[in-house]
């Protein structure tokens, strides 16, 4: 994709990398952070005797090219990267990888999982001091490394530097290795943030050693771009802080939760002060580090994962297309009759072990009601993600009110599950808003290379360039829709979910 007339008129150009799971895009925008040009590629995990691996040749070759085969790339003068979390890189004493980049998606046995919490505390107490819930596979980066330790201790030997996955395809550009708090604050068991500083499980793995002394903030360049000439080049960003900066540098004072939606539906609530509760370590709350250091309170359930699942029996049962329902306007009629009925549930979840019901059997109940129609089927769907978004937003906002819930991602296209939150977060004073910019988290990253070109704070970027491409649009409330309905709905749901860990 490419507009030129903005690539013609602009006094520089950025460069983003956003490395996502599969999807990989190489995007330009100029000055006034316009995206200006974007090509896009997908890049599977490799399987390679028995272990996933993240493809890292493939993704480096395709950076290189992608920015050689850029128009007017001699008007780059940054580049910033940003990429999942979860995700790094074991270097020797040569520089080189001393493994292939494991992928987060591997499993491992359980009694290495208990030897870990065994070493350095259980769930909770780790919990209490990092925000970090006990998540499966290896998305826990503390335990990955533990498990590299355990399972490969020559290789874990040879290891002289750690690099979180933004800042090592930083150092391929630049040979400069560098560290950032997103990526170290992202679920990894490494960072206390009651003292600020590594965690004793980061001091046992010896990680302090293995990474460089000082970190650098987001938005400050470490080096010079090796593919292409005077170019600065960021540390890089964790890519939910990179979708979360462009909201925090124009809501300072503002009273928010962003809610990113894709195959995980991820709430983020900057500005929390940092008050886990132990109840809360098996709820999928947690606790991310923003660019400024800060934490940020959040939640999450798998939403897309499970939309997409149902999506897919809805179009089977009926033998209809998904495009010929998925852009359903709300019918009022069925909506309250669901709700005032309360026959049909679609309940979570389908990944155990994710979610605010982690030991719920995700499933259908009243399947009778559910098959009667598309109408019936397709609301009933939206009516859950709407209610497994309210259970998210109150394990992590517990009894406040007042706050403004903003839709990005998948969902923000949905009109139906949009007017259903609506209708049921104006119980607690909360509004909805949604912005469809399609390229939230590269927006992000582009702030943090203006920035850094311009040599100025992020408080000194013109907010107005932001706000023209967030363009939030409020959404209103299903008018005559009776609380006591919705409340009864909501609660009746609730019983179900608990009511499964039981059977």
């Amino acid at each position: 994709m490419y507009w030129g007339p903005h690539l013609r008129t602009s006094d520089y150009l950025i460069a983003v990398y956003d490395i996502g799971k599969t999807n990989k895009k190489f995007m330009m925008y100029d000055s006034e952070l316009k995206p200006v040009y974007k090509v896009t590629t997908r890049i599977d995990e490799i399987y390679v005797k028995g272990m996933l691996y993240d493809d890292i040749d493939s993704i480096i070759k395709w950076m290189r090219e992608s920015i050689i085969e850029a128009p007017e790339r001699e008007k780059i003068r940054t580049i910033a990267v940003t990429t999942f979390g979860a995700t790094g890189a074991l270097l020797g004493e040569n520089g080189k990888l001393v493994l292939p980049v494991i992928s987060y998606n591997n499993e491992i046995p359980q009694e290495i999982r208990e030897a870990f919490y065994t070493t350095f505390g259980s769930p909770e107490e780790l919990y209490m001091r990092t925000g970090t819930p006990p998540y499966g596979q290896l998305l826990n980066f503390g335990i990955q490394l533990f498990w590299i330790r355990w399972t490969m201790p020559k290789k874990y030997e040879k290891t002289r530097s750690i690099l979180f996955l933004p800042q090592y395809l930083s150092y391929i550009m630049t040979g400069v290795k560098s560290i950032e708090i997103t990526s170290v604050g992202c679920h990894t068991y490494l960072y206390d943030i009651v003292k600020r500083d590594w965690s004793n499980v980061a001091e046992g793995l010896e990680v302090p050693e293995k990474t460089p002394k000082e970190f650098t903030d987001v938005w400050k360049p470490i080096g010079m771009a090796r593919w292409i000439g005077k170019a600065l080049v960021t540390t890089g960003i964790h890519d939910s802080n990179a979708s979360l900066l462009p909201f925090i540098i124009t809501k300072r004072d503002e009273k928010f939760v962003l809610a990113s939606t894709g195959t995980w539906c991820v709430f983020m609530y900057p500005g929390a002060e940092f008050k886990p509760k132990k109840d809360d370590v098996y709820k999928d709350v947690l606790y991310y580090i923003d660019a400024f250091s800060r934490p940020v309170r959040a939640a999450r359930f798998k939403g897309g994962y499970e939309f997409e699942y149902y999506t897919g029996l809805i179009s089977r049962i009926f033998n209809v297309s998904v495009h010929d329902f998925i852009n359903m306007d709300i019918d009022k009629d069925v909506f309250k009759r669901i709700l005032k009925e309360r026959r049909v549930f679609i309940l979570p979840t389908l990944t155990p072990g994710s979610g605010q019901f982690p030991r719920s059997k995700g499933r259908i109940e009243g399947k009778k009601e559910f098959c009667s129609s598309i109408k019936v089927a397709y609301h009933a769907l939206n009516t859950s993600m709407a209610v497994q978004t309210y259970f998210a937003l109150k394990a992590m906002l517990k009894e406040e009110r007042g706050f403004k819930v903003i839709v990005v991602g998948g969902f923000a296209k949905n009109r139906m599950y949009l007017r259903i939150l609506a209708t049921i977060l104006q119980l607690f004073d909360a509004s909805v808003f949604k912005t469809e910019h399609e390229d939230l988290t590269s927006l992000g990253t582009a702030i943090t290379a203006k920035i850094a070109y311009e040599d100025i704070s992020p408080s000194e970027v013109n907010v107005e360039y932001i706000n023209k491409a967030l363009r939030e649009i409020e959404i209103r409330p299903i008018e005559g829709i009776n609380e006591d309905d919705i409340m009864e709905y909501i609660n009746m749901f609730e019983e179900k979910c608990l009511s499964s860990i039981k059977d």
